[in-house]
């Protein structure tokens, strides 16, 4: 004859149950190119976190790109890296607590001079005085305060509402793309390294300053974006969530993609 549970150990058993099933049910990793997306930095100005959140299912929901999020820049310097095609940042690393290591940027350097892609977004440029000169030759262009004794720009800032004007219609990252106004913070006089075309540019303070580019380095491809400034703190509006910007960033990690996706 059977000997029946009591009710306590039913009860119990149901409350187990109901705890792990999980609350909601989770989107499907999708195919295509592993993107390692560091954030981090600076948060009491900018909302990093909140915006690599919604980076990583803008690109995920192209189908094309699995991300995974960090924040850590040992991972620059860690065979963990190999497993990744694209390496995307968005974030100031000059804070003490995420200030990339001279190991960190040479790996960094290293991982796209032998084929990997890089995207970097607004404060990812950012330059910390200790940059060697192949990380910013690779960027193609940062924001610097350091003017090396007064020989390159003194970088400056300014939020407003502003039209981004396309310079080459004809490639691929600025592909369906028109003029289009936009709300956001704009760097200009970054330190440029000769040669750099740009592919978008904002006119202000007498000037037309590079806002998207793209560069080859080594075996890898580099497209950075000097726009997409987010605030911190809850509710904040996203430069990044326009639509116009959202396709010029999409297309910017396509086209850096491009021989190296997995089939």
């Amino acid at each position: 004859m059977r000997a029946h549970r009591p009710l306590p150990f039913l009860l119990a058993l149901t409350v187990l149950c109901l705890t792990c099933t999980p609350s909601h049910a989770q989107k499907k990793a999708p195919d295509g190119a592993k993107v390692l997306l560091l954030t981090g930095g600076a948060r009491e100005h900018h909302g990093y976190r909140d915006q690599a959140f919604y980076l990583a299912n803008l690109l995920e929901d192209t189908k094309r790109y699995q991300v995974t999020i960090v924040e850590d820049g040992g991972i620059l310097e860690s065979p963990s890296l190999a497993k990744y095609d694209i390496i995307f940042v968005n974030a100031d690393r000059r804070d003490p607590e995420f200030k990339l290591t001279k190991a960190q940027q040479e790996g960094l350097v290293a991982a796209v001079k032998n084929g990997k892609g890089y995207i970097s977004v607004h404060g990812a440029d950012n330059a910390a005085p200790d940059w060697n000169d192949e990380f910013r030759e690779m960027l193609g262009g940062v924001f610097s305060h350091d003017t090396k004794g007064g020989t390159l720009p003194d970088s400056k800032v300014k939020k407003g509402t502003y039209t981004v004007k396309i310079a080459d219609s004809s490639h691929k990252v600025t592909r369906g793309i028109s003029d289009f106004e936009l709300a956001d913070e704009l760097y200009y006089q970054l330190q440029m390294k000769p040669g750099v075309q740009p592919l978008a540019t904002i006119d202000y303070d007498k000037g037309t300053w590079p806002v998207a580019w793209t560069r080859d380095f080594g075996k890898g491809k580099v497209f950075h974006l000097v726009l997409g400034h987010r605030d911190f703190g809850p509710n904040k509006s996203d430069p990044t969530t326009n639509p116009n910007l959202a396709k010029l960033l999409v297309q910017g990690v396509d086209w850096v993609s491009e021989g190296i996706r997995k089939p």
